[in-house]
């Protein structure tokens, strides 16, 4: 697993950057995000020799061009993106794409309520498993 004050979070809504940087700062924790709008920025971004490993990643599976499902998958195959822990936060998933997700490597689903005190009390969660 990566740097785990690493968070990279994929998504093309700014808003939701906002909210994901207000919750991280509630952590006790030091920790560090990346904000990527789209599947490319990221890759070209972990693509880089001089690219820290994240230890966790966030992905929003409505991204424009490239669906968040298929932007794990060209991030796997990358070097530098050493195995972080991947969640989906997304709108609702349904159930029957849960288990697809899970075979290529989504380790947990967060679902976006525009709720920080949500969002602190799941990242609380996430981090108290290291």
């Amino acid at each position: 697993m990566g740097d785990k004050k690493l968070f990279v979070m994929i998504d093309d809504d700014t808003d939701d950057h906002e909210i994901f940087s207000m919750a991280l700062s509630e952590l006790v924790k030091p920790l560090k995000c990346l904000f990527f709008k789209d599947c490319e920025s990221a890759v070209a971004y972990f693509s880089q020799q001089s690219a820290s490993a994240p230890g966790y990643v966030f992905i929003d599976l409505n991204l424009p061009r490239i669906p968040g499902d298929e932007c794990l998958v060209h991030l796997q195959k990358l070097q530098e993106f050493d195995s972080p822990r991947i969640i989906i936060y997304s709108g609702p998933v349904p159930e029957e794409w849960r288990e697809r997700f899970k075979q290529i490597g989504v380790d947990q689903f967060i679902e976006k309520t525009g709720s920080i005190s949500e969002l602190v009390g799941e990242l609380k969660q996430l981090t108290a498993l290291d």
